[in-house]
């Protein structure tokens, strides 16, 4: 073949592969390439400009970099940037493609990258250039690296598909270009050039206006890791280079990395290292570090929180995502952590199409072992292990932890997550050791420098020895370099260390530095000096947070001053090996592990050195009472009470705060036994200063979490002193307390006693204790006598509750008015997301796994909806021609039936929602209710036709003969937790017990020992609502006729002092979970949560029979008169609150009431005008005419009420805020006292002794 018309083009180029591991070292250094032109091009060919070749480029780049690496130390500090960024570029340059040459941009952006490596060469020969470069060189390899991504991107061996998008491309590829030319001029003056590294993530298009307040509501955990240690330039290389690796290869699978090891093995500083470096690179999307002394960074529950807080403030488009989710679902934080995990990190990532074309988004989490115990971060580990895959490829989590049982059992259980050990044996290990133990002893000799250390101090031979000692620990290398920095003569306390004898295993190496550490720290012989070791140690290690020595001497001081306490710094200055502390600043360990060692007597093996974490909780907890008896007042920031929610609060110092918040916890973390002084001094506590400490709290923006604390030291007290009758009777009543106002006081601080105290029941522990306080509000005659059993009340004004579903994990409640569903808190009655849902709802039902609920309509459609965010999950589900009115889901969620005005019955597989079974038929009325059994594939239907139904749902079949309803029509259904009863519930207001598997009435015996059918009755109306307490024992029935009542299911007997009763009929009844409580919904607009076991009344006492219509006062202020819809006249004394006369009764509503004090008459106009007047002694009817008419005789007094707060109108000052309780209606006022109507029918009066009643 002759090739005279045709052009030769010889190109030689380095073959890089012969730098792989894989390549043999027979390879040749060069290889030909020839190219063949069609002679017809050859005039083009050399009229167009050159277009680098960008494998060309890569392999020049790699020469260099491998040329740079070879330096030696004066590449140390960047060292570990050179060597990520030759493994990029090399691993690129293997899988490069020559169709990506064609692109002439990427070419000449490889051509200039290539080019701004033109200083290697100069700096081989001349190294000592390279610190004042180190900084514009740092800067050069992470653009590289970050344009090695983008170039891999658009090549399409990236995370996503080929970017294609031209402006966006040529936009990405002038900024790299400008970049790379002001980096190259920057090596080429010594100058750094103020200019942004480019990172081709970022889209500078779009809006980045973000609301940072919508992400701080999440409550996310500081993190502040500006003095976290990294690991030594030329250390750890192995491991970060793995991480690099497979964060930024989007060939790796596995999307969580998780590194574990021994305690001490330089986890922590690999992790910082890793954050640091994909900071710097611009690619750290997240950096969590769990601290198990503190407690805002050892909860399990921040962790997703802080997650999302964190990437929304590293890319705003992440950020307006995550707030959109926030906007959505407000109480985001009460969600359970599978919510949270999908609605903050899975949806909102994956609706951003950019996580899939620009590059690795990084997330660090550091020891997650330290982040609560095993049980407490159960659910955590699941939900990362398996909802991570759900992630979007370019998120990358990197997780630290120890090889905890849990977090092992569930990690290797995923293939997702790549498992990688640190080996503290292996060679890398051992150098890095060395490595470590080498750079701290040279920073040891130059701080020595008047003891004429040698250069070479110590020798390598000492450092082989520490480091065969460390046995691979880090912390015990840095232990042990402390020890030896801290003593007088550094020589001394090497040679004591490297003549130790070596140590059997990882352990025993760190209780032998540490037993080292100790012995040197000061005069055991001395046992003042043990006693404060003990005292003061004991503080540092259980503290829930890092206290400052300050407060530390404040809770450890002898408040009786029987004892002298010296100042804690004067022991824990002889403890530097092992405490990190600082004047002003907070004490803690250095390490974890050494309170691991000395909280174990086995591995400390010393009393003078063992704390006993139980018993220096009991301690803390005590020294926390004592500090807040001593400090703790009514206003003791000197507050004035308002009536703005922006209440600008005291900065309380840390010896309140901390024991404020922390004394129940460090009580329930101890064993006091029965130890009698400890419950004393609670009792003592409670006694004096539980309404100061409600008040601390709420200035610290913590009221609500006085209900937990309570519970929990309720719970306690239950356990450790049930002798203690009186304490646990407080903090029984305090639980109460807390739940019944928290609403109220976590308002502003001073309604703990302005508005929460004096609305308490008069028979409560709480009132008895505070009520004498003479300057505090007063309610004549009290407001109630005892606790009332309805817990909380919610809802939506105007809406008809028709349906109720409590979640599985009872967290939250479902509700429809018909219009719309909402979601709230269970505990709290907190809306948790927006209403979802349209048109006219029937019928609800809360999946088993708590993700979505289901929703019947009056057209006959079923729905489904995510129980978080509120959205529709699939389109409408047609299977019925009427309204849908039951509905409910199988025990394992696997099918939904549906039951229809059409007298037919549906069931659909939950998975793709076609439907299994039907429209099944049978029914001749419309079909009412349903239930599905507990146990068993079998549910069961009632109708209008008297009839029920029971069907294998399996089959679609009837399991056994219909059961006939001797009677009304089924309206509702429910079966007993063991499954082997059926409840059914009529129109004809009885209650029936049937056998699940025969279908017959179930049988008792009665007084004369015959056997009688077990039907309960008592209700007025229809039932139409059923529920079995988990435990079996209860039933609750609703009806029409506005009451929920209590049955003894083994016995048949109504429960009639447990009567619950709404305003309008009861549509709707479940339990809690616990059995405790029933949530009700009724048409009245409201859902109520009652406690099961409370008898109490409903707020106050009921003097009218209806709405209280008007109000006056007497002139001297001594009695008030009352009209109300009820059509009667009442008189009371303002005092007392008792009413001084029998009624005095009209023919119609009274409007208006008054005093003529003068006249000595009472006076009264009915709502058509017509006057009234009787004889105030006598109560004789008296002659009236239109001039006595009550208006003409009002008189208006100081006190106002705005909304729900009543207002000096004088001043302008707030004087209380009214609790939940029936609307005010009418209202009255006299000096400083002011009475008010409710809807009710009550008359509350209020005294305000502070106010002058001149």
């Amino acid at each position: 073949m002759s090739c005279q018309d045709e052009d030769i083009s010889l190109l030689l180029q380095p073959y890089v592969e012969r730098h792989m591991s894989q390549a043999s070292e027979s390879n040749a250094d060069w290889r030909l390439i020839i190219r063949l032109r069609d002679t017809g091009s050859l005039l083009e060919a050399v009229t167009q400009p050159h277009v680098p070749s960008i494998r060309a480029c890569l392999a020049e780049i790699v020469t260099k970099l491998e040329v740079f690496m070879a330096v030696g130390d004066a590449v140390t500090q960047i060292h570990p940037y050179v060597y990520v960024t030759w493994r990029m570029v090399t691993c690129f340059y293997q899988i490069v493609a020559g169709q990506v040459d064609r692109d002439a941009r990427l070419g000449d952006l490889s051509g200039l990258m290539r080019d701004s490596y033109f200083f290697v060469e100069d700096i081989k020969s001349f190294p000592e250039k390279i610190p004042a470069l180190e900084q514009i060189i740092r800067d050069l390899l992470s653009q590289t690296v970050e344009c090695i991504m983008f170039i891999r991107e658009c090549s399409g061996h990236g995370f996503g598909e080929v970017l294609i998008s031209g402006a966006w491309m040529d936009r990405q590829i002038t900024q790299f270009m400008q970049s790379f030319t002001a980096l190259r001029q920057s090596l080429e003056t010594g100058v750094s050039i103020q200019t942004s590294l480019v990172c081709f993530r970022i889209d500078a298009a779009v809006n980045r206006l973000l609301s940072g307040q919508s992400l701080m509501k999440l409550g996310p955990a500081d993190m502040d890791g500006s003095s976290r240690p990294e690991c030594l330039p030329e250390t750890r290389m192995d491991f970060i280079t793995k991480i690099f690796e497979w964060a930024s290869m989007p060939t790796l699978k596995n999307n969580v990395f998780w590194l574990h090891g021994f305690p001490g093995s330089g986890k922590s500083a690999i992790t910082t290292s890793v954050a640091n470096m994909f900071r710097n690179l611009r690619r750290l999307g997240s950096f969590v570090f769990f601290t198990r002394g503190v407690a805002a960074r050892n909860d399990p529950a921040v962790l997703i929180r802080t997650l999302a807080y964190q990437l929304g403030e590293f890319d705003h488009r992440i950020g307006s995502a995550i707030s959109k989710v926030i906007e959505d679902v407000p109480s985001i934080r009460q969600a359970p952590l599978r919510w949270q995990f999908q609605k903050l990190l899975v949806e909102p990532l994956s609706s951003l199409e950019h996580c899939l074309r620009e590059g690795p988004i990084v997330v660090v989490i550091d020891a997650l072992d330290e982040c609560g115990c095993s049980g407490a971060r159960e659910e955590l580990l699941k939900v990362i292990a398996t909802e991570s895959p759900r992630l979007p490829s370019t998120i990358r989590i990197f997780i630290t932890s120890r090889a905890e049982k849990d977090i092992y059992s569930v990690f290797t259980a995923h293939p997702n997550i790549l498992a990688h050990e640190i080996d503290l044996k292996s060679t890398a290990n051992e150098q890095d050791v060395q490595t470590y133990i080498h750079h701290r002893m040279t920073d040891i000799r130059l701080q020595n420098e008047f003891l004429g250390l040698p250069p070479d101090w110590p020798g390598q031979a000492r450092i082989n020895g520490l480091a065969l000692r460390a046995s691979g620990l880090f912390v015990w290398a840095s232990t042990a370099c402390r020890y030896i920095e801290n003593g007088q003569d550094p020589e001394e306390r090497l040679s004591q260390l490297v003549h130790t004898a070596l140590y059997a295993d990882a352990e025993a190496a760190l209780d032998g530095i540490y037993t080292t550490a100790l012995e040197s720290a000061g005069k055991w012989e001395d046992d003042a000096f043990g006693a404060d070791f003990r005292e003061i140690l004991g503080i540092v290690i259980v503290s829930e947070s890092p206290l400052t020595a300050k407060t530390i001497d404040l809770l450890n001081a002898d408040i009786e001053g029987k004892k002298k306490k010296r100042p804690c710094l004067h022991t824990i200055r002889h403890l530097g090996t092992v405490l990190q502390w600082a004047e002003d600043k907070p004490i803690c360990v250095m390490h974890p592990s050494f309170a691991d060692f000395i909280t174990e007597r086995r591995r400390c093996g010393r009393d003078a050195w063992f704390i006993d974490r139980p018993a220096h909780h009991l301690r803390v907890a005590r020294l926390c009472i004592a500090r807040l008896g001593l400090v703790l007042k009514k206003n003791m920031c000197g507050l004035k009470l308002s009536t703005s929610m922006s209440v600008v609060m005291q900065e309380l110092p840390e010896d309140v705060t901390y024991p404020a918040r922390y004394w129940v916890d460090h009580l329930c973390n101890s064993e006091a036994g029965s130890e009698r002084s400890v419950a004393q001094e609670i009792y003592n506590f409670l006694h004096k200063h539980f309404l100061h400490w409600i008040e601390v709290m709420t200035v610290m923006k913590k009221a609500r979490q006085t209900i937990g604390s309570m519970i929990r030291l309720k719970e306690w007290l239950d356990t450790n002193y049930t002798e203690e009758e009186g304490l646990r009777s407080f903090a029984k009543d305090a639980v109460r307390f807390c739940q019944a106002y928290a609403h109220v006081y976590e308002q502003h601080p001073l309604l703990v006693y302005q508005s929460a105290l004096p609305f308490t029941p008069t028979a409560s522990v709480v009132f008895q204790t505070f009520k004498d306080d003479p300057y505090l509000p007063y309610v004549s005659g009290g407001f109630r006598q005892h606790w009332a059993p309805l817990l909380i009340e919610f809802g939506w004004p105007g809406g008809n509750v028709v349906s109720l579903s409590p979640s599985a994990d009872g967290q939250h409640i479902a509700s429809t008015n018909t219009r719309s569903i909402s979601v709230w808190d269970s505990t709290s009655g907190e809306l948790v997301t927006k209403p979802m849902g349209g048109g006219n709802i029937t019928v609800i039902a809360f999946s088993p796994d708590n993700q979505r609920i289901a929703s019947g309509s009056s057209d006959g459609s079923v729905r489904l909806w995510d129980a978080l965010s509120g959205k529709e999950v699939l389109n409408i589900m047609q299977g019925h021609q009427g309204a849908v009115y039951g509905l409910v889901f199988s025990n394992d969620g696997s099918m939904l039936v549906s039951a229809s005005k059409d007298k037919s019955i549906v069931v659909w597989d939950t998975n793709t929602f076609s439907i299994v079974h039907g429209p099944l038929t049978g029914h001749q009325k419309s079909i009412l209710a349903l239930a599905f059994s507990p146990v068993g594939t079998r549910f069961v239907s009632g109708s209008r036709d008297r009839s029920i139904r029971i069907w294998d749902a399996m089959t679609g079949e009837e399991a056994i003969p219909r059961i006939k309803h001797q009677g009304g029509g089924v309206t509702s259904l429910v079966y007993t937790p063991d499954g082997s009863r059926i409840i059914s519930g009529s129109d004809d207001r009885t209650i029936r017990i049937w056998d699940a598997d025969k279908g017959t009435l179930v049988y008792r015996p009665t007084a004369d020992l015959e056997s009688a059918p077990f039907t309960l009755t008592g209700h007025n109306s229809d039932i139409y609502s059923l529920a079995v307490s988990p435990c079996g024992t209860l039933l609750a029935s609703a009806s029409k006729d506005t009451t929920v009542r209590l049955w003894d299911l083994s016995t048949g007997t109504e429960l009639s002092h447990l009567v619950r009763q709404h305003r309008l009929a009861v549509r709707c009844v479940v339990f809690s979970r616990d059995g405790k409580r029933i949530v009700t919904g009724s048409q009245d607009a409201t859902v109520r949560v009652w406690d099961v076991e409370s008898v109490g009344s409903m707020g106050a006492q009921k003097r009218h029979k209806s709405l209280v219509s008007h109000l006056a006062f007497s002139a001297d202020g001594k009695r008030i008169v009352s009209g109300g819809l009820d059509k009667t006249v009442r008189m009371w004394c303002a005092k007392s609150g008792r009413e001084l006369i029998d009624p005095l009764w009209l023919e119609r509503d009274v409007y208006a009431v008054a005093f003529d004090d003068e006249g000595g008459r009472i006076l009264a106009a009915d709502r058509d005008g017509a006057v009234f007047a009787w004889d105030m002694e006598s109560r004789e009817p008296l002659m009236a005419t239109p001039a006595d008419h009550p208006n003409h005789y009002a008189r208006e007094g100081p006190l106002v009420l705005e909304g729900k707060w009543i207002v000096d109108g004088t001043t302008n000052d707030a004087l209380t805020l009214l609790p939940n309780m029936s609307p005010a209606k009418a209202r009255a006022s006299w000096k400083n006292r002011i009475a008010i109507g409710l809807a009710n029918g009550g008359v509350v009066i209020l005294h305000f002794p502070e106010l002058s009643v001149s």
